[in-house]
């Protein structure tokens, strides 16, 4: 080969090699490897060894997977157990904050009537039959609980003792077909005796003279007449009037003011301060 050709293949040879560097460059600026192609010619070491790290990284990751799944799981049950705690101290608060506020309505009806002497009991049962409706409580003769005493709760009147043992008693709901309890209505200011309607049929005011009238919502109070009974303690409202102008009497019916369903606590009255009738039933007096 004469130094002529050596010299045009020399020269075709570095524009070929330039052209392909040219290229590469354009490529590699393309695909933003650019600036990794200058590391590695500036310190080829550190380029493999930033290479190998991340290409290794992902291996570590899947290997560690399995060690962090168990964590989360194991951190989600710890999260929930204290979850669980929370919610249950957050009901117990509420029992307690339901017992109080109980208690605070018990408290303040019987400073409406320091008069009246009162056993506080709690029910502990309810009579499962139909033919009588009625609850258990926690306090009979040992307690100075007897027959006929009037019961009330904090919204009103419950009933009366109908049996007591020593440690327990049993109260006839106002509900009941055999209460019967003389009462008066606040608005009108008429009297009547409010008979128990029993399971689910409501209770009635009867014999009441048409000159009174009767508004629905008005409040019916016990009159205190008969002695069994203190005045003035709430029974329930009316709900319904019955008045027939071609009749001699009208009737009221009424809603008790006490949930029986729903009782817990209950006063029972065991000493008040009664009308003397006694010189209108007893010829000997005069």
């Amino acid at each position: 080969m004469n130094p002529d050709d050596l010299q045009k293949n020399i020269k075709w040879g570095t524009i070929v090699v330039l052209a392909v560097i040219a290229i590469l460059f354009s490529v590699l600026d393309r695909s933003n490897n650019l600036g990794r192609f200058f590391d590695f010619v500036r310190n080829p070491l550190t380029a493999v060894s930033s290479i190998t790290t991340s290409s290794i990284d992902p291996v570590a990751d899947i290997a560690n997977a399995p060690l962090t799944l168990s964590s989360a799981r194991a951190e989600i049950e710890e999260l929930q157990a204290r979850v669980d705690t929370l919610e249950r101290e957050n009901e117990e608060l509420h029992e307690i904050e339901s017992a109080f506020n109980l208690l605070q309505s018990l408290f303040n009806r019987a400073s409406q009537a320091p008069n009246i002497e009162r056993v506080m009991a709690n029910v502990i049962g309810r009579d499962p039959s139909a033919v009588v409706q009625s609850i258990i409580i926690d306090r009979g003769k040992g307690d100075e609980v007897q027959v006929g005493m009037p019961v009330e709760a904090a919204r009103g009147l419950v009933g009366q003792m109908f049996r007591t043992t020593n440690d327990a008693g049993q109260i006839v709901l106002i509900s009941d077909t055999a209460s019967s309890i003389p009462v008066r209505l606040g608005s009108s200011r008429a009297t009547g005796l409010l008979r128990g309607g029993g399971q689910g049929v409501p209770m009635i005011v009867d014999w009441i003279d048409l000159k009174y009238r009767l508004e629905v919502g008005e409040v019916v109070l016990t009159s205190g007449l008969g002695g069994k009974f203190p005045e003035d303690i709430v029974v329930g409202r009316v709900s319904e009037v019955d008045r027939n102008e071609a009749k001699l009497f009208q009737r009221a019916f009424v809603q008790p003011a006490v949930d029986f369903s729903a009782l817990e606590m209950v006063f029972v009255i065991i000493n008040f301060e009664s009308v003397d009738s006694d010189i209108f039933t007893d010829p000997s007096v005069r």
